[in-house]
């Protein structure tokens, strides 16, 4: 039950002992069970109650010669199960009771009444602490019938009768006699019935009537249906795929609002379990599928076939296996992946052979450490591709550095790409590259993510680019535009952390090389460039430590024939770390995490205490909330040691912490940064991190508790790393799961950086069950395998959007590009292709791509058009479509395009039925955007559907009553419009929710604006009020206000701060509080006359005609906002020939953006719209640059659809207002119009 160290003196507990003291199971009963199931290893029911009633609980239950008689009646009566012990022990008499209990006995004596009583309350109890302790010494069989047991002791009634027993309430008596005779008791047998017709139901039951009932209430029994696929991730571990359908019809009564299940892998020929968890089904998700990933595993040679079991905790006889089959899973080939560190001098800094190259380090280190001086050589005086595999923190960047030295010594005009799996590791490059190569070099380094844009030249001109993946996988794939042409200049690409392959954005890593190494081949074998030397793009792949390096060197190009032999591939061992580390891994129990989370608190602040009392700590945890109770336990901890401050370095009236707690924003920040304690998370403003950064780094305090994207963004150097918990909440599949060790292992590399420190320790906390699992893969990697099929149609509909491909053989030729293929060929059963055989994998690609292809045919993202020829597939060609050049431009999910295309269908019926009116279309647009597929995996976590619903009631604009706040499509759309709005927000998850979402828009409208005017689609009626509208939504979204709201609204956004500028946020309010009656005295009834009326007269004219009107509170207030508006005119309109227009506008605008918080572009943006005046069809668009001047005219030459008669009507729109469009009608037959012949609505 526990452990003890004489060395330390310290006392921990083992599973055994924690089961006891949950269950409330006295020591000397651990003994006797011990004892018992040492000589009964394969122990029967019978025999598992006998050591169940030979507790020490049950000591207490006396002999009495009188009840003896009455014993021997029960025990003839009700006794089921053999006896292995006489009526006259405690242990006897206990197990007829408790044998007559589950009997129903009723005892005439009252002491047997009052013992039957005691021995029911305990029973149960002392059964599931026996079956947990057999479940986690891994017992199948024993686990499995003391499982039985205990049910049957909480239900009263036995596992091998009727599970319709349990509804007895409910059904007459005699209907379960009659099914048990009929050999309906096992729960198969039971689902049976189900089958049958009620007459016969109702025969079989002897209740003629009956039948309907019965089958009504077999559904209410809990029956959940497995599905498995294995694959081998090597040759020692199996993954299970397992799929929990719930087939059952929910009773709450029965179910309540909740049923767990214990969920097992066993084999049955060493009846061992390798895998256990309990699973829990809940009312609200019912009956949603169930996604679990099991690692189990696997020892040679394979057996037959594994069992997975799953047993109702709460229903008797509920309980299904499926036999998991090994016949057809063909084992991965072993690999020796590692490379030997040599024994080498390190290399000085003057290798370079160039001074200003040297400058680079002489502030940094005067030699390379060893794994730079062994690569050194291939890095700086060769061109080949290069992957290294090393742990964290030896010196992965200086390698990328090295790699960009030397490309720029061969060739000054080509580029390098870096691509950093987050933004946040982006930004960190980008900015230690501006300091160095940007400062020392001269070089122009530009970050490329979903926060920037630059244009064509500025990308030109830069040396080195620091991309996210998707945003390089969304600039390459118009590689082939002239405005694109520096994509070919790249020269160098650089993939750190490349091991996330493997992860779920792997797929967008997989298609940037595989692209890469196309155009690379591309530009080599064009004619107009075989005379330039060129050589392929060197690929530089940075990674942890890779138990399958070799075939991602063979898909980055690395040439393994001789005379290369592989050179250009490094994969060092774990071991290798320049700074050692020394790993502590704890499992602590509970089946709920939030108080798992909890235990582990104190043990965080005792490794504090043992390994780094002075010295910096990481400690990391999985959610913000967790960042604020981790830190306020340590808080209390050190308080309980009459030290309180003892996380801060210095005296804290003495130390620049007080004046930086006093800029601090958020609440619980600033309280434990005066503890010594700082959060780091991304809910927090950037001034917050940066402050709670510099305090870490300067040593002011001691802890930071922070979420796991601080592994891959800010380096910040720790002598302890704690990584608390290693389960994050998924909000896909509403459950926790468990982070992919590669992040583990990144957390764990803040421990002990170079240059920092001389060690480092790191404690993991893990939950118990996994505590072994991670002991054993932590420094065995597991291979890196493809997540390419997983988005394999969008990463066609890429190549087949820009032409690369065109035919279905080009489509399976372009797979032979891909890391798919090859890890395809290494480990077929991995992802269920028949074998390695080349037919083999050649039909695995064929169909597969066939089953992409159809997909996007589908969703109308490409089409197949016949080909001269003789029939079949091969003589199909594919074409893109509209959709699809939309999923592709935009980098949209492949079912996205459609969904957008037939919601802006429904927006424009509804239009032309007039069944909608003007105000809603913006929020109309948005409920569009909001549903579509890109809003899938927007997280909902716990409770807050509540939090939906009130902020539901707080939107201007309600929600359909089909809509379910559990949604996320729904959470979208409301935060949407209470971004609009400026609601306040319920928590501050939802301001980093509102942040991720709004970050998405503008490419999601620009999208919807491609497809409403792509093709045909605009020539349908009403095109021009839904592009309009289209637009209109981008203009709320960047002023924050609705067209019908009060028009000073737009001041607040991209003007004036809101948070900073409240007392003006009021007087806006109070401004708007008399525009109607403005109306009424002046004329003047929107803010297109009001703007008009300021620019015709002068300013001491304007503000009298407002003070006369006395229906504004500050009239001065009013006229020098509207200085800040633009004020739009179509100076002229001319039909230059059929279906050209010359558009004249004009913009003036007296108000200077440039220098004001220097967010305003140069230039603005305004799009014209022709159609239609008589149905509103769309005919033409075009969008324009305007200067940002007192007055800005242009004419704007639009080409439209001169096939369609009628009268024109042209709309000139500005991007970035509301309420500042112009439309005007255009006489048939090419007439000129008049200069105010222009009209705003707002």
């Amino acid at each position: 039950m526990l452990r003890y160290d004489p060395r330390s003196g310290n006392l921990a507990v083992t599973d055994m002992g924690r089961v006891a003291s949950h269950f409330y199971i006295q020591n000397e009963s651990i003994a006797t069970f011990n004892e018992l199931l040492a000589r009964m290893p394969n122990a029967s029911e019978a025999q598992l109650i006998h050591v169940i009633c030979s507790a020490c609980e049950f000591v207490n239950v006396k002999v009495r010669q009188e009840e003896l008689k009455e014993i021997d009646e029960l025990k003839a009566r009700f006794c089921t199960m053999q006896l292995h012990s006489s009526v006259e022990d405690s242990a006897g008499k206990s197990n007829v009771l408790l044998q007559a209990f589950i009997g129903h006995a009723k005892p005439n004596s009252f002491t047997l009444t009052s013992d039957i009583n005691y021995i029911a309350s305990n029973a149960g109890r002392v059964a599931r602490a026996l079956f947990e302790m057999c479940l986690r010494a891994g017992k199948a069989a024993i686990a499995l019938k003391l499982l039985r047991i205990a049910k049957s002791v909480d239900k009263r009634m036995w596992w091998y009768q009727s599970p319709l027993r349990q509804f007895a309430d409910d059904l007459p008596g005699n209907i379960f006699p009659a099914l048990e005779s009929r050999g309906y008791v096992s729960f198969d047998y039971t689902l049976s019935i189900l089958e049958m017709n009620e007459a016969e139901v109702g025969q079989l039951a002897h209740w003629q009537r009956g039948g309907k009932v019965i089958q009504k209430t077999i559904r209410f029994l809990p029956n959940i249906h497995m599905e498995c696929t294995v694959q081998p991730v090597t040759r020692g571990i199996l993954k299970f795929s397992v799929e929990l359908s719930a087939n059952f019809d929910w009773n709450a009564r029965y179910c309540g609002g909740a049923l767990g299940f214990w969920l097992w892998v066993e084999d049955g020929d060493n009846d061992r379990i390798y895998h256990q968890e309990y699973v829990l089904f809940n009312k609200r998700n019912h009956p949603e599928v169930m996604e679990l990933e099991l690692t189990i595993p696997a020892f040679e040679p394979l057996p037959p076939q594994y069992y997975l079991r799953i047993v109702s905790d709460q229903f008797v006889g509920c309980e299904n296996v499926l036999p998991v089959s090994f016949k057809h899973v063909m084992l991965p080939a072993r690999h020796l992946p590692y490379t030997d560190l040599a024994d080498l001098t390190p290399l000085p800094t003057t290798a370079l052979s160039n001074p200003l190259f040297e400058s680079l380090y002489e502030s940094k280190f005067e030699t390379f450490n060893p794994i730079q001086t062994q690569l050194f050589h291939v890095l700086y005086y060769t061109n080949k591709s290069l992957l290294l595999g090393a742990p964290t923190g030896s010196g992965k960047t200086i390698v990328a550095e090295l790699a960009i030295l030397r490309m720029k010594n061969l060739n000054p005009a080509k580029k390098a790409v870096y691509i950093a799996p987050l933004k946040s590791l982006a930004r960190e490059r980008l900015k230690e590259w501006r300091k160095n190569l940007g400062a020392k070099l001269n070089w122009t380094v530009l970050e490329l993510s979903g926060d920037t844009s630059h244009d064509a030249r500025q990308m030109k001109r830069a040396d080195v680019l620091v991309c996210t993946p998707e945003k390089w996988d969304l600039i390459t794939r118009g590689w082939r535009d002239s405005s694109r042409s520096f994509v070919k200049d790249v020269s160098l690409l650089i993939i750190d952390e490349i091991h996330l392959l493997g992860e779920d954005r792997g797929a967008v890593l997989e298609a940037i090389v595989s692209r890469t190494r196309y155009i690379s081949d591309f530009v080599k074998s064009s004619s107009a460039e075989k005379t330039a030397g060129l050589t392929d793009t060197r690929i530089v792949g940075l990674s942890t430590a890779l138990a399958n390096p070799r075939d991602l060197a063979e898909w980055m190009g690395i040439d393994f024939e001789p005379p290369s032999r592989g050179l250009g591939m490094y994969n060092f061992r774990p071991s290798v770390r320049p700074i050692p580390m020394t790993v502590h891994i704890q499992g602590f129990p509970g089946r709920a995490y939030c108080p798992r989370m909890a235990t582990m608190n104190k043990p965080c602040y005792a490794a504090i205490r043992e390994h780094s009392p002075k010295k910096p700590v990481i400690i990391f945890v999985a959610s913000r909330r967790q960042t604020r109770l981790t830190a306020m336990d340590l808080i209390s901890y050190a308080a309980g040691d009459d030290d309180p401050r003892m996380f801060l370095n210095d005296d804290m009236e003495d130390s620049s912490v007080a004046d930086s707690v006093e800029g601090i924003s958020d609440a619980a920040l600033k309280h434990t940064l005066s503890f010594g304690i700082g959060l780091h998370h991304a809910g927090l403003s950037s001034g917050d991190r940066e402050t709670v950064e510099r305090l870490f780094l300067d040593n002011e305090i001691q802890v930071i508790v922070a979420t796991s994207t601080l592994a891959w963004g800010v380096n910040l150097p720790a002598h302890l790393v704690i990584v608390k918990g290693t389960e994050f909440f998924d909000g896909k599949t509403m459950r926790y799961v468990d982070y992919p060790v590669t992040d583990v292992l990144q957390m764990m590399g803040r421990a002990g950086r170079p240059q920092f420190d001389t060690e480092g320790i790191a404690c993991v906390l893990v939950a118990e069950g996994k505590k072994n699992f991670y002991k054993k893969f932590l420094y065995e990697p597991f291979p890196v395998e493809s997540k390419l099929q997983e988005r394999l149609p969008e990463t066609l509909n890429a190549e087949i959007a820009v032409g690369t491909i065109d035919d279905l053989a080009k489509a399976v030729g372009y797979m032979n590009w891909t890391y798919l293929y090859r890890r395809v060929v290494q480990n077929p059963s991995y992802y269920k292709c028949a074998g390695s055989e080349k037919e083999d994998v050649a039909k695995y690609f064929t169909d597969l791509v066939s089953k992409a292809v159809a997909t996007l045919q589908e969703h109308e993202c490409c089409q197949r058009v016949e080909r001269q020829g003789l029939g079949g597939d091969e003589n199909f060609g594919i074409v893109p479509t509209p959709l699809g050049k939309a999923a592709s431009k935009f980098y949209l999910v492949h079912t996205t395009p459609r969904e957008m295309r037939d919601g802006l269908r429904r927006l424009r019926d509804d239009i032309v039925d007039e069944e909608e009116e003007e105000e809603n279309f913006v929020v109309r647009v948005l409920e569009i955007i909001s549903f579509c597929s890109e809003f899938d995996e927007l997280p909902v976590r716990h409770n807050e559907e509540l939090l939906n619903q009130e902020l539901a009631n707080e939107i201007t604009f309600k929600l359909p009553d089909a809509m379910e706040f559990e949604d996320p499509h729904v959470k979208g759309y409301l935060l949407l419009q209470a971004y609009i709005e400026r609601s306040k927000l319920p928590i501050s998850d939802y301001i980093t929710d509102t942040k991720s979402v709004v970050d998405q828009v503008g490419r999601l409208l620009a999208a919807l604006l491609f497809i409403a005017t792509e093709g045909r689609e605009g020539l349908f009626h009403g095109m021009l009020d839904v592009t309009a509208a289209v637009i209109t939504a981008k203009q709320s979204m960047t002023r924050r206000a609705y067209a019908t709201a009060p028009f000073l609204f737009q001041m607040l956004g991209g003007v004036v701060d809101p948070g900073s500028h409240t007392s003006f946020a009021k007087k806006v309010r109070l401004c708007e509080i008399g525009m109607e009656d403005l109306g009424q005295v002046t004329g003047w009834e929107t803010v297109y006359d009001l703007k008009k009326a300021s620019l015709e007269m002068s300013q001491d004219k304007f503000v009298r005609m407002l003070k006369s009107a006395e229906v504004f509170y500050q009239p001065g207030l009013v006229a020098e906002s509207l200085k800040r508006l633009p004020y739009l005119t179509v100076l002229s309109v001319f039909v230059k020939s059929r279906g050209v227009l010359e558009v004249e506008v004009q913009v003036q605008d007296n108000y200077t953006f440039s220098n004001h918080r220097g967010t305003e572009k140069e230039q603005r943006r305004a799009t014209v719209l022709v159609g239609t005046k008589g149905n509103r069809q769309l005919l033409g668009l075009k969008s324009v640059a305007l200067d940002r001047a007192k007055t800005s005219k242009k004419v704007v030459v639009v080409e439209y659809d001169g096939t369609v008669d009628g009268e024109l009507v042209v709309k000139v729109m500005l991007d970035d207002y509301v309420g500042f469009d112009v439309e005007v009608d255009v006489a048939p037959g090419g007439a000129q119009l008049p200069v105010d012949s222009g009209k705003g609505n707002n």
